[in-house]
């Protein structure tokens, strides 16, 4: 996917990208003969940038979906906890009118 672009990494510096799967991204960085493996898209929020422009543009709209998605996930977990609450509710009012 990105394989051999050049990135920057706030603390090992300059690096290549060895690999990138779609949920992790692996660098090597010569200067440290070091290859690490990070979560993908979410490094390039606070400590990874592409040195290409379209590199950077793929991965920050990478980023904007993942946020979006897990915005949605979040707010289906609210719906159906709300739901579930009010299912609750009906079910003691139910019980109460029964006694």
């Amino acid at each position: 996917m990105f394989e051999n672009e050049k990135v920057n990494h706030v603390k090992f510096g300059e690096g290549n990208v060895v690999g990138c799967d779609g949920t992790h991204i692996r660098i090597m960085f010569p200067l440290q003969n070091l290859e690490k493996t990070f979560s993908y898209p979410s490094v390039f929020e606070k400590f990874l940038n592409f040195v290409s422009k379209d590199a950077q543009c793929k991965a920050d709209e990478a980023l904007e979906t993942a946020k979006n998605e897990t915005l949605r996930m979040n707010n289906m977990k609210r719906l159906l906890y709300i739901e579930a609450e009010n299912r609750r509710k009906q079910e003691r009012l139910l019980k109460q009118k029964k006694k």
